[in-house]
């Protein structure tokens, strides 16, 4: 069922926003624009920009990054027809991010071309799958090494390859790094929008290796290595090795990611560094304790002993930050059943409470038991540490989903402003409306010349108009504040797509038109 929420289009999972965009969604243009622009709601790294039209797939260059908006122009001249702006750009918190537009030249009389799923759901499943894998490594295979080299004993750890919970921490953290790996070439394919087909091209593993998760998989890489040396050492090399782990655990989850582009980023930042710590802790010391109680005695009593003194301040310190991390993302209430972010934290939370129900009983109920030396005790724990295991696998499954899911906190709230980019010979003009749905509506503007120096003009005056509807235009008078945006209040009675015009008179006997259709909801 989980597979299920992979299977949606990748458009559906937007983590940055475009909010305007000039030519408007399915604008129809008089005739063929000189420049294009993209705005969304954070600054972005373009990937890729397409136009798709009567002359077939053409791929654009020289795009420009303004803050939050990327500026280009068409590779050629477009004829009269329709025309689909196909864009990829990776967001701020790592993800790659796709969608398209829609406008005409000339009439609408021509359908639009029709643009398929490149990527589709094997990508998004690899990616997936190579995301479980790295988790194992970071927390099984970190964790193991932590565990290992710190709650055991040294005459019970003895050489690292003596156990089996330290020979399947050195398994996984391997398979880990081969994930990791992998995972960057599905990065690389998701960013470019190519199938599982194009992993051999070098332009998708630069793309996937750049960026914050360039920076993630770097510290990922570092920590299972430095568990691969913890778990082939003893004494204080083992330690310092797995100390360092550890801390790579949380400095890669803290690298990218949704959480850690939040607000205020050093709060966010390290709530996800203590988050991960914390589990890989937790995670990390089962295994090892599956095989602890099958030898009970005085060593088995005293590790457990060790742990379970330990594990309060890992649990609260998973717990506060989750929480914190949580009321963030998600930003309202109603979000938790209303959004795809909000029903994966749902599932995670009901996965928890299991979780800590188990280890609550363990802890309060069983481990006295054990302590006691109570045969069947040791038993029970050891099929409850099973259990612990198996929700732990279903969490971090469902986890592995919010990489297809942006938080409530980044999705455009019903009611937001509309916004275009107006541009002529003379001028340009950022107009911000809001709200941008029916009803009253604020229109700020914002004028400069076409080389970027604010335009000093006298009078600014604002028009509605919505032909299909039978709208006659409407007008009013902006006024100049004092920042220097002029401001004009009108009413929008009916959502559609209205006609939206400026007149700036800039001398006595000069006065500068512009029309750009604007979307109110």
């Amino acid at each position: 069922m989980l597979l299920l929420w992979l299977l949606i289009p990748s458009a559906a999972f937007a983590h940055a926003s475009l909010i305007a965009s000039d030519p408007a969604n399915d604008a129809v243009l008089a005739r063929a624009p000189a420049q294009l622009t993209l705005t969304f709601n954070e600054p972005v790294e373009p990937v890729n920009v397409r136009i798709v039209g009567v002359g077939g797939v053409s791929l654009v260059s020289g795009i420009a990054r303004d803050g939050a908006r990327l500026v280009f122009n068409p590779p050629q001249t477009l004829q009269e027809g329709a025309y689909v702006v196909s864009w990829r750009v990776i967001s701020a918190d790592g993800h790659p991010v796709g969608g398209a537009l829609t406008f005409f030249v000339g009439s609408k009389t021509t359908a639009a071309p029709e643009l398929g799923d490149p990527e589709g759901a094997p990508v998004r499943i690899a990616i997936w799958l190579a995301r479980l894998l790295v988790y194992a490594g970071l927390f099984v295979g970190v964790g193991g090494a932590f565990f290992a080299a710190w709650m055991q004993t040294q005459r019970i750890q003895g050489p690292a390859s003596a156990r089996w919970p330290q020979r399947a921490a050195i398994a996984v953290s391997v398979v880990a790094l081969i994930a990791l790996l992998l995972s960057i070439g599905l990065q690389g394919l998701d960013a470019i929008g190519l199938p599982l087909s194009g992993i051999a091209s070098e332009q998708v593993w630069r793309t996937g290796a750049s960026g914050s998760f360039g920076v993630a998989a770097a510290f990922a890489a570092i920590a299972l290595l430095l568990a691969l040396v913890a778990l082939r050492s003893c004494g204080s090399v083992a330690r310092m090795a797995s100390l360092g782990a550890l801390a790579g655990v949380g400095i890669a989850l803290a690298s990218s990611g949704h959480a850690v582009t939040a607000s205020p980023r050093w709060l966010m930042s390290g709530a996800v560094f203590l988050h991960g710590v914390s589990l890989a802790f937790w995670i990390g010391a089962l295994l090892p304790l599956l095989d602890v109680l099958r030898r009970p005695g005085a060593e088995a009593t005293a590790i457990l002993l060790r742990f379970s003194r330990a594990i309060p301040v890992a649990v609260g310190a998973l717990v506060a930050s989750g929480v914190l991390l949580a009321v963030v993302q998600v930003a309202h209430v109603d979000a938790l059943l209303t959004t795809a972010y909000g029903r994966v934290l749902s599932i995670k939370i009901a996965l928890l409470l299991v979780l800590f129900a188990l280890a609550l009983w363990n802890r309060v109920a069983l481990t006295p038991r054990v302590v006691s030396g109570a045969a069947p005790a040791h038993r029970t724990m050891r099929r409850s540490i099973v259990a612990e295991l198996v929700v732990i696998a279903a969490i971090l499954g469902v986890v592995g989903l919010w990489r297809f899911t942006p938080p409530p906190r980044a999705l455009p709230a019903e009611g937001d402003s509309f916004f275009t980019h107006l541009h002529t010979g003379k001028l340009m003009a950022d107009v911000t409306i809001a709200p941008g749905q029916a009803g009253p509506v604020r229109i700020a503007i914002a004028l400069r010349t076409p080389d970027e120096a604010p335009l000093d003009a006298k009078a600014v005056t604002v028009t509605l108009e919505n032909a299909a509807l039978g709208i006659e235009r409407m007008s009013a008078e902006a006024k100049l504040m004092p920042d220097g945006e002029w401001q004009a209040r009108m009413t929008a009675p009916v959502a559609g797509r209205w006609t939206l015009g400026l007149a700036a008179r800039v001398s006595d006997f000069d006065v500068i038109e512009v029309e750009a259709p604007v979307l109110i909801k």
